[in-house]
């Protein structure tokens, strides 16, 4: 496996399966097609926030927040629930926060699901979707790539 001309090799023997990642504009309304199924099918979604890339899932399907919990390494002091509003967070646990980002927005609503999320293991955010890529790999379902340097002063 390569990424910026350096060689890696896995632990385990396996092969790497093909990362999907769809461009989307940062002020787009409405979510892929692709990342609604996603998400309502259990998947593991990177985003971008106003405050740089998570790697998140529907919040209420226990199975993908334990997948989640496995792909990143971070505990549940590290996950952040994302709503569109208090009423959509309602019985979570935990405050959840409203992103201001477009792109965050529309996936929530159009998936119709509150999403818990995690940077993919780091101290904060990553600012560019390639830096969750080298990161996590393919250890995701999809990537919305928003650009590059959010959360970046």
């Amino acid at each position: 496996m390569s990424y910026y001309h350096l060689s890696f090799e896995t632990a385990v023997d396996r092969q790497p399966r093909p990362v999907s990642m769809i461009r989307v504009h940062p002020t787009e309304t409405a979510a892929p097609r692709k990342a609604v199924e996603v998400l309502r099918s259990g998947g593991l979604v990177v985003f971008p926030t106003e405050d740089g890339y998570y790697v998140g899932c529907a919040a209420r399907n226990a199975e993908a927040v334990e997948r989640l919990h496995r792909v990143t390494g971070a505990g549940p002091e590290h996950l952040v629930t994302f709503a569109v509003s208090r009423d959509q967070a309602e019985g979570l646990p935990g405050p959840a926060q409203i992103p201001r980002h477009p792109v965050a927005l529309a996936l929530m609503r159009d998936a119709g699901t509150p999403l818990v999320a995690t940077w993919a293991p780091g101290a904060k955010p990553a600012p560019t979707a390639q830096h969750v890529v080298f990161i996590v790999g393919d250890k995701v379902d999809l990537i919305l790539n928003g650009g590059r340097k959010i959360g970046s002063p």
